[in-house]
């Protein structure tokens, strides 16, 4: 009797340890992939801190006319910021202070004037350049709506 309560005890304390190192095991498993998104997420930040994001659209006026809004989404400062505008009938870009530097969370406006004509398109694409602290070099095209 003593024996079988003794092999009882031994099963028990054995299947006590298979199962805390198996739960141990995963909780380490946890914590790494945990580490490694924390690790991750901070060196995304990093990033996107020295990033500029630079974006359009258009504010409706009178008499044809209309104001780009450029701005910056991002949080670092746009440097040297260029806006393109391609040659299109009917679109005349009255004042264009470009190139400039945008601050984070601040835009620039770009006045242009809209004349009737056949041809005109009913979109445009601009063509933003600028550098960053993360580059140098950006390029971004967007589509905008005239009306």
């Amino acid at each position: 009797m003593e024996m079988a309560g003794l092999i009882i005890s031994f099963i028990a304390l054995i299947i006590g340890i298979y199962t805390y190192c198996r739960h141990d095991r995963k909780i380490k498993i946890m914590d790494m992939r945990i580490k490694e998104y924390q690790i991750d997420s901070l060196e995304k930040q990093k990033v996107d801190q020295k990033k500029a994001i630079i974006e359009a659209n258009i504010v409706t006026g009178s008499n044809g006319k209309r104001i780009v809004k450029v701005y910056n989404k991002g949080i670092a400062i746009a440097r040297n910021v260029n806006v393109n505008f391609p040659e299109m009938e009917g679109v005349h870009v009255s004042s264009n202070p470009l190139p400039i530097d945008i601050r984070p969370k601040n835009s620039i406006d770009i006045k242009i004037v809209l004349f009737m004509s056949s041809n005109r398109k009913d979109k445009i694409d601009l063509t933003f350049t600028w550098s960053d602290d993360y580059c140098e070099s950006n390029k971004s095209i967007q589509t905008i709506p005239l009306n």
